[in-house]
């Protein structure tokens, strides 16, 4: 048989099914165009964390993420994929882990985790990042941020405020331009705390340079210090929150700032590419609900001190566009410190 005819008969073939011979060559590397559809997931998903291992993010990622695939799999019939890989991209600030969420195809295998307050970057300078565009999936919770010093330091908020009129207090806030950090200026300002702000990468940093003395204060999220304040290494001094669990250590709430409260919490929001379908993201939203509501996960979280407080889907992103507009309207306060 010649070659020229099996080639013509190879091609009328192709016409038959409507394709070309390109298009089976793509179909050979392009999951996504193949004749039979996957369901979703059918693949392992990328969890991106834009801080270090161990901060309260990381960890609650962590124990998150182990039954996260499974659920995925009773929520979605017949799917193979669905388990959470952990990635640290602490790089400039976290922003680098924001990028590779907004640059990552909107096909629900690239998710992570949002710090509020990194829009406050967008307000001042251009980015490539509209936070807004995000596709807000699930708050799976929320972390109070508190303010404390060491066992040696001061004794109450009033004491620290006091003694700030004197001298200028060193307070470590975390990194330029972070949730914590933005927290701290609202406060800073609100409050009028004596403190000068001082830069470290995250939470366990800032209650090292407490205990090394190297600041008088610092924030942190409760989780993340709780072994540290129950053994007493660590002392609260107020707590950035509506209400305040700690004996005599006040809260936002109970000074007078309701609205800063809620802004200043430590929101856990989970968050995909822009233009994740409506479908793939209500899958993954009921995966979340699954595993949050897991008897057996509650009883790990609480061992790390993460109380779930769910919000899906529109809600979440409801919550998260209302705390960008209190940045919004605080923006000529923000602008001293952030420009």
């Amino acid at each position: 048989m010649s070659t020229q005819y099996v080639e013509t008969g190879r091609r009328d073939f192709l016409r038959l099914l409507g394709i070309g011979s390109g298009a089976v060559f793509l179909n050979g590397l392009d999951r996504t165009t193949s004749f039979a559809t996957d369901v979703y997931p059918a693949q392992k998903i990328q969890w991106i964390v834009y801080t270090k291992p161990g901060g309260g993010f990381d960890l609650i990622a962590r124990s998150i993420a182990p039954y996260l695939g499974k659920s995925l799999r009773e929520t979605s019939g017949g799917a193979k994929g669905g388990d959470a890989i952990i990635r640290n991209v602490t790089e400039a600030g976290g922003l680098r882990a924001y990028s590779t969420i907004y640059n990552a195809k909107a096909d629900g295998y690239t998710i992570g985790d949002l710090n509020t307050g990194s829009y406050c970057e967008t307000m001042f300078a251009k980015s490539e990042i509209d936070y807004r565009k995000y596709t807000f999936i699930v708050r799976n919770g929320f972390s109070a941020r508190i303010v404390v010093t060491s066992k040696n330091g001061f004794k109450s908020w009033d004491e620290m405020m006091k003694a700030g009129k004197e001298k200028e207090i060193k307070w470590a806030c975390g990194n330029f331009g972070a949730g914590a950090h933005i927290s701290a200026i609202l406060v800073k300002e609100f409050l009028k705390v004596p403190a000068r702000l001082i830069h470290f990468p995250g939470t366990a940093e800032n209650a090292n340079a407490i205990l090394r003395g190297d600041v008088q204060m610092g924030m942190v999220t409760e989780e993340s210090a709780r072994a540290l304040v129950e053994a007493g290494e660590l002392r609260v001094l107020n707590v950035f929150a509506v209400k305040s669990a700690y004996p005599g250590v006040p809260s936002l709430g109970q000074l007078g700032y309701p609205e800063l409260a809620e802004a200043a919490l430590s929101q856990r929001i989970i968050i995909g590419p822009p233009n994740l379908s409506r479908e793939i993201t209500n899958t993954l939203a009921s995966a979340f609900k699954r595993v949050l509501t897991n008897e057996q996960f509650l009883i790990q979280a609480k061992k790390i001190g993460f109380d779930p407080d769910p919000l899906y889907g529109a809600d979440a992103g409801l919550l998260v566009k209302k705390i960008f507009k209190y940045y919004d309207d605080n923006a000529a306060l923000l602008k001293k410190y952030l420009t």
